[in-house]
């Protein structure tokens, strides 16, 4: 379909080889190693200060749901979710619990460095002064067409 002059359109004019490149170039990380759309997505989280912003973007917002907790009325069917900052505070120990039950779970699930054997040496059972298998007959599987 493309034109074969080399000038980079095809047969309706549309220039195929650049449009070509720059999807290519979209897909590919760069010398740096970073993929191209997350420098896209995350490249303004590299700038000078953003930590800072995002710091007392976060108080302020902490501070305007207090504001808000403490003026506004609720009608919860439990007495005690009644009382100022009981979300924040039942909130804060759901996640404290989560994080700390990471621990046992970790302890309960991890396996030894060298589970899967000793990553220096041969792998267990096998003898490292056998000699290498060209007596051996080469391994044959049956194929679809084999007789």
């Amino acid at each position: 379909m493309s034109d074969e002059t080399g000038s980079g359109r095809d047969t309706s004019g549309r220039f195929v080889k650049r449009a070509a490149e720059q999807v290519h170039n979209l897909h590919t990380p760069g010398a740096d190693g970073i993929h191209p759309l997350a420098k896209i997505l995350f490249g303004w989280t590299h700038r000078k200060g953003i930590a800072n912003i995002i710091f007392w973007v976060l108080g302020a917002l902490a501070v305007i749901s207090i504001v808000a907790d403490l003026a506004m009325k609720r009608h919860d069917y439990m007495s005690f979710a009644n009382a100022t900052g009981f979300y924040g505070i039942y909130g804060f120990l759901c996640f404290s619990f989560a994080v700390v039950m990471g621990w046992p779970l970790g302890r309960l699930l991890r396996r030894d460095e060298n589970y899967y054997g000793d990553a220096g040496g041969p792998p267990e059972g096998v003898d490292p002064d056998a000699p290498l298998g060209g007596d051996a007959p080469a391994a044959h599987s049956a194929a679809e067409g084999d007789a």
